[in-house]
């Protein structure tokens, strides 16, 4: 926590350094001039770099280059009529600079909250039951039971899970509610994983998605009616256990699609369905949405 104390408070003392710079007067003549578009673009480049998890997950040079650049090309581009010479070059330096230190900082509290983020998520939230595993790291198993399916022409149902944000209720202050809710939802998610561990068969595999805060099951030998009963009973022990609503989406091989992606994609449609409460409109989607 003082670490991501101390690098907030340094990006504050440096954005009031940058944005009263040109306050500053030598002898009564002001020689620190900056440009309009460097205001904007060490702005942007602050919130960017904070924001946006691909520089936090790369060194700061890759950071410091890719604004470095965007930097040259705007100054190459529309102020290629001042000379690199005397002032201006030294104000060039200087822009580049207060540019370049202010992507440092930004990069320093992007890694600072991330490790914050994570260090609540690992104190404050239980552990995954061991039966679930990432979606992403699980290609192979899923591509195996996809082949099977096909060859052996047998039936195979996906099933979309994910808590109903309507009924997630929180009375915050507005300062802390998107960070807080975040925090609560993912700590349903992580709950729901247990409840449906319990209710799960063995042969059923579950995989998280913690990117859309959801999990899918994938249930081999299962077509959409059977899986039906399968939601039922998460979203009652769901109610009776976390006082949460559930949305699930289910949609069956080869009747709804031929790949993974797409019956992930299609059971997701159906689930959302439910939260927009638009009824399917024929007999089959029925069976499989309205759980």
């Amino acid at each position: 926590m003082k670490y991501l104390r101390r690098s907030i408070i340094a990006l504050v003392l440096y954005l009031a350094a940058f944005f009263n710079i040109e306050r500053l007067d030598f002898q009564g003549e002001n020689v620190i001039d900056l440009r309009s578009f460097v205001y904007v673009l060490g702005l942007a480049a602050i919130i960017i770099t904070i924001m946006l998890p691909y520089f936090r997950q790369r060194r700061l040079l890759v950071a410091l280059t890719y604004w470095g650049a965007i930097y040259a090309i705007i100054r190459l581009a529309f102020f290629n009529d001042v000379s690199f010479v005397g002032v201006d070059i030294y104000l060039s330096l200087t822009e580049l600079v207060f540019l370049l230190v202010g992507v440092r900082f930004g990069h320093q509290v992007a890694i600072d909250l991330y490790d914050f983020e994570q260090a609540v998520i690992n104190i404050t939230l239980p552990q995954v039951n061991r039966q679930i595993r990432p979606l992403n790291d699980s290609n192979d198993e899923i591509q195996t039971e996809m082949v099977r399916s096909r060859r052996h022409r047998r039936p195979m149902s996906v099933l979309v899970i994910k808590p109903d944000p309507q009924s997630v209720n929180l009375a915050i202050h507005r300062s802390v509610e998107e960070v807080q809710k975040s925090m609560m939802t993912r700590y349903v998610v992580t709950s729901l994983t247990r409840v449906v561990a319990d209710v799960m068969r063995r042969t059923d595999m579950i995989f998280e998605q913690p990117s859309s805060n959801q999990f899918i099951v994938m249930s081999p030998e299962t077509n959409a009616a059977n899986s039906v009963s399968f939601a039922e009973r998460i979203k009652a022990a769901a109610s009776e256990r976390l006082g949460v609503d559930v949305l699930c989406g289910i949609a069956s091989f080869p009747d709804d699609a031929l790949t993974f992606d797409e019956l992930i994609r299609e059971a997701d449609t159906r689930a959302l369905r439910q939260l927009k409460g638009v009824k399917p409109q024929d007999t089959r989607s029925t069976v499989q949405t309205e759980v």
